[in-house]
């Protein structure tokens, strides 16, 4: 009896172990389930954003096209990035759509991950991209935009977004 117990024990604090290991290397997300995420989140359609660069800025000519999630209604924007784990952060780019250009602000409580945020005028020129960390707040420019586009830190720099490139999501 003192053997099925030792090993019943021995089991439960591998597996204790386990979800530890987890949450220290993975922030607790290596099952990614998407019943995890809050309804606001899941509610975002999918769609895409054309990157175009300038004219001779580099060979490739052709828009890059960054699969991402929507947010145009003011639910899905208010949740934006909050609460979700960080696998889900860098996998999928919010695009944030207004019904008019607006002043607005934004902050990063609940947020896991730091993010480079692009802010977008009617146009669909980028006025500017600033770095936001977590737990910050106070983010956002003067100018009204029409549009922003959330990515992980780094991001925006990988995919060359800055003041001038254009940004359209394609219909």
């Amino acid at each position: 009896m003192k053997r099925w117990i030792t090993r019943l024990l021995a089991g439960l604090a591998l597996a204790g172990f386990i979800l530890l290991g987890d949450a220290w290397l993975f922030g607790g997300e290596a099952d990614s389930a998407a019943s995890d995420r809050p309804a606001a989140w899941q509610s975002m359609a999918e769609g895409t954003v054309l990157i175009e660069r300038e004219p001779g800025r580099g060979e490739d000519t052709e828009p890059t096209r960054l699969p991402v999630r929507i947010a145009d209604d003011a639910r899905e924007r208010g949740q934006g990035m909050q609460n979700l784990p960080p696998a889900v952060i860098r996998e999928h780019p919010i695009w944030f759509e207004f019904p008019s250009p607006r002043r607005t602000g934004w902050h990063m409580r609940n947020v896991r991950l730091a993010l480079d945020i692009a802010y977008v005028d009617a146009n669909g020129e980028v006025l500017a991209v600033e770095r936001m960390s977590p737990g910050g707040s106070g983010y956002g420019i003067s100018e009204p935009i029409a549009a922003a586009l959330e990515l992980a830190a780094g991001e925006a720099e990988r995919l060359d977004i800055e003041p001038g490139t254009r940004l359209t999501r394609s219909r």
